[in-house]
């Protein structure tokens, strides 16, 4: 196949040449940590190492309450929504698979994508399925001269997004608000408005028009069946088809050997009936052999319905492992006996299996999941490869169809397999999403951020319930510094327990400890600015990094004494050069590293130095031409932002009170 070979679904996390990731929502019906690891890797170009130290949140991920409890040391950067309450739930199962990653281009300016998946955010998903996803990137490029194409996808981004938005509010997301005390937003909380400020764009440039209906649907007031033919009409494609190929990973039940899966015979009597489908066409069921429902016992049925079953597809690109179909796909399209090209295709790809909770039913809590998926007009498609035609237009590398075997040649019989299995609940919103992590004297305490009375109890490292302050309103911490932390609550007579995160001082989420540097090693740190700092610069989890100490001889000479000034006055003059260079949309990022880096320097010989000459080395920062336009006073929110920092360093420091460096001719006093 000359190496071809689709992306994953992982891959599609990965950020654009020039752009970095701002911030992005998922939801879903199961994740596991590996897979959401590997996104967020993909997604943040940081690795676990430097994410685990970051400790920001970068992707919100709403699954199913039945899937366990994705913590942020499983997944870092990943923070798995819990859902508020599942009596209230809306839907049967939450089974739509979609996601909105917003990304941040180096020119200032976004890139919004929309990934529409049929498998779950699961290693399964990469490793031992078959699945499709479909995916439109937008740019605010786009937005500038927009034509149709755009406005399509305007349209797309805007029906998921409120689907995305709509189901947020029956998940706990206070922990995408939290932040330290004494602070005014977080990181998370700025990136979260910066998304939400290109969705906004994105939705007024979407058209008002009905003649530009979105490709995307749920399935929240009507079934995908009742939608399938307006969705089709939509598409611009008029006229009958002779080709039906309807794929899914699960059909309806065979605990009933009588019961053959209508809705395969519905939809074709739904398109016969819309005029989308001949009278006779050729009509193929692809199921994966091992596990196909009702279809394993009913294909006499079938056949005489009109319909051959045959085995999914194994793309040459899968190797010699037998993948199961978990799919699901209606594709339709003309073609000749004596043509390899399929004409006027259209195809639908969604999380919504063949079934009656999946595709006749809209959502409710009885009787329908929650569904999302696409009807789109594919590329032009053909049987086989030939000249001039790119692989990704061979239908059997796209699609998991082909037409050369039925279930009939083969060595076994088809088998019903397992229906869905049932899950309990296993995730649902602890009293408190997240806590303050404090320390005195050696010592480290927990606290709500809100200071109520607590209905819950931590559990400290051997599981004994921690020891609550009444007066201080927090809880004593015994043991090693805590990342996160186990809660024990009574709900209706029961017992629950789920891990939260520890907030720290600096908003950093569930993350390793800082370990003291020197001058040059906060530069090198700083000057990677936007990027994270490298990987060496950072200690492995439960391996704090050696102190590093500065040059700690005795000068001989004049110059080996005037070294820790020139050090320094040079780490100053790097950090003025570097962040007034800074763009207003990286401010809130940057002072955040400069005081994390710098609070990491405290206790350094140089440091010393300028502590006996009593003389505030940080000073000159406070100056406006040391700082950017937007942040040269008080009288912003940046430049309050960046004051507040200055301080902060000052008192790690212990310089805050000693003598301001000025030039010859300032006579500015700084307060």
């Amino acid at each position: 196949m000359n190496g071809f070979r689709p992306l994953s679904l992982a891959q599609h996390f990965e950020a654009p040449d020039n752009h970095r990731c701002c911030f992005g929502w998922l939801c879903g019906y199961s994740a596991d940590a590996a897979f959401l690891d590997d996104a967020a890797e993909r997604f943040t170009r940081q690795t676990r190492r430097s994410r685990e130290s970051d400790g920001k949140i970068a992707l919100a991920v709403m699954l199913d309450p039945g899937n366990i409890q994705i913590t942020l040391t499983d997944a870092p950067s990943v923070a798995h929504l819990p859902i508020i309450n599942p009596k209230d739930k809306p839907f049967l199962l939450l089974h739509a698979k979609i996601a909105i990653l917003g990304f941040q281009s180096n020119e200032h300016g976004w890139l919004l994508r929309l990934i529409v998946s049929t498998g779950n955010w699961t290693r399964e998903t990469l490793e031992d399925s078959i699945d499709l996803a479909w995916r439109i990137d937008l740019s605010s490029e786009d937005l500038k001269n927009p034509d149709s194409a755009v406005h399509q996808a305007c349209a797309d981004m805007k029906a998921a997004w409120n689907l995305l938005s709509w189901l947020k509010e029956f998940f706990d997301t206070k922990i995408l608000d939290a932040r330290p005390l004494g602070r005014k937003d977080s990181e998370t909380v700025i990136a979260m408005q910066l998304f939400k400020s290109w969705i906004e764009e994105v939705e007024k440039n979407a058209p008002k028009n009905v003649e530009t209906k979105p490709r995307f649907f749920d399935n929240r007031e009507k079934s995908f069946f009742n939608q399938l033919p307006d969705m089709i009409k939509a598409t611009g494609f008029e006229g009958k088809r002779n080709y039906l190929a309807m794929g899914s990973g699960f059909y309806e039940t065979a605990s009933n050997n009588n019961m053959t899966p209508s809705i395969l015979s519905d939809i074709c009597d739904s398109l016969r009936s819309e005029q989308f489908l001949t009278a006779r066409p050729k009509m193929n069921i692809f199921v994966n052999p091992l596990a196909c429902q009702s279809v394993a016992v009913s294909l006499d049925t079938l056949k005489q319905q009109g319909f051959t079953v045959r085995p999914a597809a194994q793309p040459p690109y899968f190797g010699q492992k037998v993948r199961s179909l978990h799919a699901k796909f209606i594709f339709s399209a003309n073609y000749r006996e004596d043509s390899d090209s399929f004409t006027s295709a259209w195809l639908y790809l969604g999380s919504g299996n063949l079934t009656g909770p999946g595709f006749r039913n809209k959502m409710s809590a009885n009787g329908g999941n929650l569904e999302a998926g696409v009807v789109f007009v594919p590329n032009r498609l053909y049987w086989k490869q030939q000249r001039d035609i790119n692989q990704s237009q061979v239908v059997m590398n796209v699609l998991p169809i082909q037409k050369e075997t039925d279930v009939d040649n083969l060595q076994n019989k088809l088998s019903a397999g397992n229906d869905m299995q049932e899950r309990d609940i296993q995730f649902i919103a602890a009293p408190i999403a997240w806590l303050l992590l404090g320390s005195e004297s050696g010592s480290y305490w927990l606290m709500d951020s809100d200071g109520s009375e607590p209905t819950y109890e931590i559990l400290d490292e051997s599981g004994q319930p921690c020891v609550y302050d009444q007066e201080g309103k927090k809880f004593k911490w015994i043991g090693n510094c805590p990342r996160q932390v186990q809660l024990r609550w009574k709900e209706e007579g029961q017992t629950h327990h789920s891990t939260v995160p520890v907030l720290d001082e600096y908003g950093r989420f569930a993350a390793t400890a800082l370990s003291q540097i020197d001058i040059d090693e906060a530069w090198w740190q700083l000057a990677n600015f936007p990027m994270p700092p490298n990987d060496e610069d950072i200690p492995p989890v439960g391996e704090p990094k050696e102190q590093t100490k500065p040059i700690d001889k005795q000068p001989t000479t004049k110059y080996e004494s005037s070294y820790p000034i020139r050090r320094m006055m040079q780490l100053i003059e790097n950090i003025a050069e570097k962040q007034t260079r800074i763009s207003q949309v990286d401010w809130a990022s940057w002072c955040n590293r400069l005081e994390q880096c710098l609070t990491q320097v405290s206790g350094s010989l140089i440091i010393d130095s300028f502590v006996k000459m009593e003389i505030n080395p940080i000073s000159p920062l406070w100056y406006p031409p040391f700082r950017p336009e937007f942040a040269e006073s008080d009288e912003t929110k940046e430049g309050q932002r960046y004051e507040d920092v200055l301080k902060k360093i000052e008192a790690k420091w212990n310089v805050g009170s000693l003598t301001h460096i000025r030039g010859v001719n300032d006579d500015r006093r700084m307060e």
